[in-house]
């Protein structure tokens, strides 16, 4: 974990990589949302995935709409749905371990070293345990309900993580924005005025 902490902070470091992973995001998320879009165009709703107010009698009602294309269509938006959390994690991990380092306060620089821009990956944890809910479920004639309330639940515990990951992002943003803000009123402060200069040049 340390060396995995470490690796993050190096890469924190280098502009090069956090454009390159800021630039990845953006893709992913435009290939995945135009991968629903192929799906949405078949059956008219939203994947089960992006449908965040989904209930266990919704997904039942709607499960009908999963049979020949629109399910094909479902799998490759599945199947990227893999990799996107993922990539989205690492950039916002990234993000994270820039906006602690920069702050540079002895909480920010401890949280950094416990490791807390790991955590962005607890998303991606529900997500994939979602997906794996909902592909179960489409691959049985007859879903339980256990893994009908399965889906639901890491569905809502993936918002909930989401929710989380984005109200922490604010709040590092502002930490970061004060820390610069302090350094600069202090850089200022330790510049002489013409007055003090030319005080300290009689002395």
């Amino acid at each position: 974990m340390s060396k995995l902490n470490a690796l993050l902070i190096s890469t924190s470091r280098s502009p090069w990589w956090f454009a390159l992973l800021a630039v990845l995001n953006a893709l992913s998320f435009a290939v995945l949302f135009a991968l629903e879009d192929r799906f949405e165009a078949t059956t008219g709703l939203p994947v089960f995935d992006t449908q965040n107010d989904l209930t266990p009698a919704g997904l039942l009602q709607q499960l009908p709409l999963y049979q020949g294309e629109a399910l094909e269509a479902h799998f490759y938006f599945a199947a990227f749905d893999f990799v996107f959390p993922f990539v989205a994690a690492l950039f916002l991990t990234v993000t994270w371990a820039l906006l602690l380092r920069v702050t540079r306060w002895r909480l920010t620089q401890r949280l950094l070293a416990w490791g807390l821009p790991l955590c962005a990956f607890l998303g991606t944890g529900f997500d994939y345990l979602e997906n794996l809910s909902l592909l179960s479920i489409l691959a049985l004639d007859a879903p339980s309900g256990f893994a009908v309330d399965a889906a639901i639940l890491f569905k809502r515990l993936k918002l909930a993580a989401l929710a989380l990951s984005g109200a922490l992002t604010w709040v590092l943003t502002v930490f970061a924005l004060i820390a610069l803000l302090q350094r600069v009123w202090r850089s200022r402060s330790d510049i002489p005025t013409p007055e003090q200069g030319a005080h300290e040049g009689l002395k």
